[in-house]
């Protein structure tokens, strides 16, 4: 298990010019005018990604005043029913852009050009790159109102620093804010893993959990804990850290692991590059975690982690046993306001041959190499993988089972969701004579381990139709001919809305996903809202004549399946 020499060489040099780097406290202000407490940090682990930010709360509520943190001019305006929502990015003179996320509505003359390009598109979700000239911010203007739109799970404002030209977040608690922390980070447990069929810990050959105990600071193994390994072995820690005010479970600033009195392993959470973000599934054990909703962080590198977080290790990271070693570790993890927190624990090399397990060799149909493309093809399957989309090389598993209710392929399970993937790989299936009606309604939808299926599109060449995805799991081939469904809220035939202050609709489809929709006053495009998460589309009523109109509802899913509502009101 091993990086590339250039890989070790870039992040060595990016170690040691970012840790020169000073940072200028003081000269943004707070985007809030309200204490700052955090519902998130920045770096903290979560599904897929580093998160890149750091969550303010705003008790529980929306509608706070959102502030420019310095002048500078808006770069970017993204709208969407997903992801951070409504969002404002602001460039500044001193090579930083501040972002601002989960916003309700925006402000001034940023919501009055919004408006205005939204208007030209006909589209309510944009992704607008504005001339620099065009809206100019000054410090402490206000920009937009706080809201909860988009991926949020409740209001707050998601507050980023990133640098302009690299586009890199940076951790905004190295800027100077007010945010309150004396609390030290938590140790919740120690684990080891054995990193080839020759390696043991206790006996065994899976991963090794053991739980602490202590508090401020200082931890231990539990009384009576005893670990002896042989082979090589990884080591990882669960840790999480938490700040004044609230118990929310924060991510952890540096991680270090010290060998016998030597750091083997240093990682630091001081900025990160956003294509590698998805390597947070090799930071952690992906397959652990999804088997025991539990994330540690292994402070050892597999060969294709693209991570820039490491600052120091040793072989990376990892450690050979051989049977009478014996050696004295110790973790040292800080958060961003140098709270320290530690635990001492040691190790012995041995094992016990004659009572190993019966050891079952692993059986694969291929092997495929991170450092290479991979295909694999079958009479009715074929699975392309990219160079670099696995984080080291994969005993490649597939199998065949019974078509499931609905579909008309059998599913194809290829390998298993418990190996995580840094890019995308594309899954064809060769499907029976089907007329071009039905090709047009035909879906690949993609089954994970907790038997959830989510549709992944697909185009067709000859009989196969392909789709990308960034998970291993079951697939197979759908057909979608039922149109989306459109549910009124608050209109119904003939209804005086003047007392109303918007129109709104639940919205819904069965398999392949909404597309798009447009709504309409009398045949005139109406900017409608999206809210994912609550399955609605609302239009808030402005300039609007008195009198009779009619609202127009247009929908249309992922494989072209429309529906159409008219309602006649009067304003």
């Amino acid at each position: 298990m091993r990086r590339t020499i250039a890989t070790l060489i870039l992040t060595c040099l990016w170690s040691i010019t970012f840790s020169q780097t000073s940072f200028p406290k003081g000269y943004f202000q707070a985007p809030l005018g309200i204490p700052l407490y955090l519902a998130g940090n920045f770096g903290e682990l979560r599904s897929n990604h580093f998160h890149s930010g750091i969550d303010i709360k705003t008790q529980g509520k929306e509608g706070f005043k959102v502030y420019a943190s310095a002048d500078g001019h808006v770069s970017r305006v993204k709208i969407s029913p997903w992801g951070y929502g409504k969002v404002i990015y602001i460039d500044h003179p001193n090579g930083y852009t501040t972002v601002y996320a989960h916003l309700q509505k925006f402000k001034g003359a940023i919501a009055d050009e919004i408006k205005k390009y939204q208007h030209e598109k006909e589209s309510w979700e944009i992704d607008w790159y504005p001339p620099d000239t065009l809206l100019k911010v000054k410090k402490g203007d206000v920009i937009a109102i706080s809201g909860n739109t988009g991926g949020s799970g409740g209001p707050h404002l998601h507050y980023e620093i990133r640098e302009t030209e690299s586009e890199y977040p940076v951790n905004p608690l190295l800027f100077g804010f007010d945010i309150k922390d004396n609390i030290k980070p938590e140790i919740r447990s120690i684990t080891f893993t054995p990193l080839d069929d020759t390696s043991y810990i206790n006996n065994k050959q899976q991963v090794q959990r053991f739980l602490v105990t202590g508090s401020d600071g200082n931890y231990q193994l539990k009384a009576g804990t005893e670990i002896q390994a042989y082979g090589q072995i990884g080591i990882g820690i669960e840790t999480i850290d938490k700040l004044n005010g609230y118990g929310n479970r924060n991510g952890i600033y540096t991680i270090e692991l010290i060998k016998d009195e030597k750091t083997i392993f240093k990682s630091e959470m001081t900025k990160f590059n956003f294509d590698h973000s998805r390597a947070l599934n090799s930071l952690i054990d992906y397959s652990y975690y999804l088997r025991e909703h539990v994330r540690f962080q292994r402070s050892f590198i597999e060969p294709n982690n693209p991570l820039e977080i490491y600052r120091e290790q040793e072989n990376n990271g990892i450690i050979h046993f051989k049977k009478g070693s014996q050696f004295n570790f110790k973790y040292v993890v800080n958060d961003s306001y140098s709270n320290s927190s530690s635990i001492s624990f040691k190790a012995t090399g041995n094992i016990d041959k004659k009572n190993l397990p019966a050891v079952i060799k692993q059986k694969y149909d291929t092997l495929f190499s991170y450092a290479d493309s991979n295909f694999f093809d079958r009479q009715t399957l074929q699975v392309r993988i990219p160079k670099d989309a696995l984080y080291k090389d994969l005993p490649f598993n597939y199998f065949e089972a019974d078509t499931l209710q609905g579909a008309i392929t059998p599913t194809y399970f290829v390998h298993n969701d418990y190996t995580p993937l840094h890019k995308p790989i594309t899954i064809s299936i060769k499907v029976g004579r089907l007329s071009e009606y039905l090709r047009s309604k035909a879906t690949i939808v993609h089954f994970d381990s907790n038997k959830k299926y989510y549709s992944r599109g697909g185009t067709w060449r000859n009989n196969f139709i392909s789709a990308t995805t960034k998970a291993f799991g079951g697939f197979a081939v759908m057909i979608d001919t039922i149109a989306p469904t459109i549910v009124p809220l608050n209109i119904i035939p003939d209804r005086h809305m003047a007392t109303y202050n918007e129109i709104e609709f639940k919205i819904g489809d069965n398999l392949s996903g909404i597309k798009s929709y447009r709504g309409s006053i009398d045949g005139k495009w109406v900017i409608m809202e999206y809210e994912a998460k609550k399955s609605k589309v609302f239009y808030t009523i402005e300039d609007l004549s008195k009198g009779n109109h009619e609202f127009t509802l247009e929908l249309t899913d992922g494989v072209g399946n429309k529906t159409v509502r008219s309602i006649p009101f009067t304003y």
